[in-house]
């Protein structure tokens, strides 16, 4: 084979590897850096949600520790009204 032959085959084989690469890109590559990209969206909508969630939870924890305190002086003036009727 001539130089000129092998340019033209390694041509061709640049051509169709060029063309296999745009494929692979189109067909598998693209779709699934969609998918990601709403996946990405997804879990960050979750994290914003999540967030919100724990923040509440501290909201509501905070409210029930003053109840409880409220709760245990209450318990303690019965207590103690009790022990004063007692004697």
């Amino acid at each position: 084979m001539s130089i000129d032959e092998w340019a033209a085959v390694v041509g061709m084989a640049v051509a169709a590897l060029t063309g296999v690469a745009t494929l692979v890109k189109l067909w598998i590559i693209n779709p699934f850096s969609t998918k990601i990209d709403e996946l990405n969206g997804n879990f960050s909508t979750l994290n914003t949600a999540l967030s919100k969630s724990q923040i509440e939870i501290d909201e509501i924890s905070k409210h029930l520790s003053q109840h409880d305190v409220t709760l245990a002086t209450h318990g303690e003036q019965i207590h103690t009204l009790f022990n004063k009727n007692d004697k």
